[in-house]
């Protein structure tokens, strides 16, 4: 193995324990003859083991528990209904916030500002907007759960013509945030960014538009939000609200 082959993909999933006996070995090889690669990978095993040791998995049965609530359909008026409730009492809030005003936490403004960072950083990318494919989605929402320390899913866009491409891990402060990388038929970009444990709030939907990028942005809880796109805000507000209905 040499170094351009120790991907950071490849660190991450051996610190979860998920490579083959074969990569193993490889693995085992190269950490022998680079003894630098072998301390920062027994670094980040050992935070790893901090926050495991502090934070439990979600459950596979947690995770499916979510992912069922996201596909359910047996009452959709009634997500859309709240939906629409955060989204009307957002209204006024958000425009005062485009316009310079409006009475908006700076830690969540904050937060607002480093998702459309990392949305404008990895929309471009061609060969990786994502660390870890849509095709690998149940190991994607399981990591990030773990990372976050709760169960997070990816919901599901199809109703606004996108579709996952994958996901990612970034910093937030002191905390850890999902990101969620959406495409339609005409590669236009959206990212979905969370992170949790910011208090007991609620805040409705805010907005920012900056650099030709529209962020909505918003806190259920612990959890807080933020959607960001080169979309009309019309457009950007039936895609948050499709995206809180799946997630309150």
């Amino acid at each position: 193995m040499t170094r351009s082959t120790l991907s950071e993909e490849m660190i991450q999933r051996a610190i979860d324990g998920q490579l083959s006996a074969q990569e193993q070995v490889s693995l085992e090889q190269h950490l022998e003859a680079h003894p630098k690669d072998a301390e920062r990978i027994a670094q980040m095993q050992r935070q790893s083991d901090l926050i495991r040791s502090a934070i439990p998995e979600p459950s596979v049965a947690h995770l499916r528990q979510l992912r069922e609530r996201a596909d359910r359909t047996a009452a959709p008026s009634l997500r859309v209904a709240a939906s629409a409730a955060i989204f009307v009492l957002g209204l006024g809030a958000g425009y005062a916030l485009h316009s310079g005003g409006g009475n908006v936490p700076s830690d969540m403004a904050q937060f607002a500002q480093a998702a459309k960072n990392a949305h404008a950083l990895y929309v471009s990318e061609v060969l990786h907007p994502v660390e870890v494919a849509a095709s690998q989605k149940d190991h994607l929402q399981a990591w990030l759960s773990n990372r976050l320390g709760a169960a997070i899913i990816a919901p599901q866009l199809g109703e606004s013509g996108y579709r996952l491409m994958g996901g990612r891990l970034l910093p937030s402060g002191a905390q850890a945030s999902a990101l969620f990388m959406y495409e339609n038929a005409q590669g236009d970009r959206l990212s979905l960014i969370a992170t949790h444990g910011g208090g007991q709030d609620k805040q409705s939907f805010r907005y920012k538009e900056e650099d030709g990028y529209l962020t909505v942005f918003w806190q259920d809880g612990p959890w807080r939000y933020s959607l960001v796109g080169a979309r009309p805000r019309e457009t950007m507000d039936q895609i948050a609200r499709e995206v809180h209905g799946q997630l309150i």
